[in-house]
């Protein structure tokens, strides 16, 4: 289904579950462009440039964040 006519057509169809689901979905759909709120996952990927070193099995990238020297 990708029109909302197609959409119109099924809903009679739909279990109580899935109505359910469909009005919850609907619902937190409409609060979150009402408030336009954005994720992380709506932002188009960045272009960090060329990777320095690529990572092998023994870094240690927890370490790293924990004891960083640079503050």
């Amino acid at each position: 289904m990708s029109t909302l006519a197609e959409i119109e057509l099924a809903v009679p169809h739909l279990a109580a579950d899935e109505l359910s689901y469909l009005e919850r979905l609907v619902h937190s759909l409409r609060i979150r462009k009402a408030k336009k709120q954005r994720s992380a996952l709506d932002l188009p990927p960045l272009k960090l440039g060329k990777v320095l070193k690529p990572l092998s099995t023994e870094d240690d990238l927890l370490e790293e964040m924990l004891n960083d020297s640079r503050d």
